[in-house]
């Protein structure tokens, strides 16, 4: 009883182990599909997109306006 309790147990926190790197993986891989403020929780995997997506914007506004003038 106490070794089938001990491997559940065991099962489960892998389980948890393996769930919680997955997410860390995908977060620093694909941070567009996570809201901002999961990586207020995780600042480990601050995406660096964010910034780049920002300064394209930036880019495409000013590209807007001189084809206007």
């Amino acid at each position: 009883m106490l070794q089938w309790l001990i491997n559940s147990v065991t099962d489960v926190l892998i389980a948890f182990a393996l769930a919680t790197l997955f997410l860390f993986v995908g977060a620093v891989n694909y941070p567009e599909f996570f809201p901002q403020r999961f990586f207020h929780y995780w600042v480990v995997a601050t995406p660096e997109v964010a910034p780049k997506q920002s300064v394209e914007a930036a880019q495409q506004v000013s590209v807007v306006t001189q084809v206007q003038r």
